[in-house]
């Protein structure tokens, strides 16, 4: 695993001033080569920032993968918690993404699956389907 992070992004890029920020928006398209999606499935663009350096010799996609299997894993539990934890952002699975390189920075533009229709840390909510 790489250790990576979501970049916060703002609610619209025009109202700069407002200071609440999250990790990425649902996405408003419909993606129907996609089973599932709109009912257990939904997409939400991010960008993924590296917290340590990459090692040498992987392809763009083992990198990619390796930082949504860190993204996957829960936060440890405290002292005494009888909950499992969950991950904080669902349980994400890419459905495509590309390494950018942007003013000397490194991130991964990404489309990831999630398994909810709302989360805190999302912009908007996931399109519905008809049933």
């Amino acid at each position: 695993m790489i250790k990576c992070d979501l970049q916060e992004i703002k609610e619209h890029e025009i109202l700069a001033e407002k200071k609440k920020k999250r990790f990425g928006r649902y996405h408003g398209s419909m993606f129907w080569n996609l089973p599932g999606f709109g009912k257990k499935k939904w997409i939400v663009a991010t960008r993924i920032e590296f917290k340590e350096d990459v090692p040498d010799g992987l392809t763009d996609k083992e990198v990619i993968d390796r930082c949504v299997d860190y993204l996957n894993t829960p936060p440890p539990r405290r002292k005494f918690q009888r909950r499992i934890t969950k991950p904080k952002y669902g349980m994400l699975e890419l459905y495509s993404g590309k390494i950018i390189t942007k003013d000397g920075e490194k991130y991964i533009s990404a489309l990831l699956i999630t398994d909810q229709r709302t989360n805190k840390h999302f912009w908007g909510r996931g399109i519905v389907t008809a049933k």
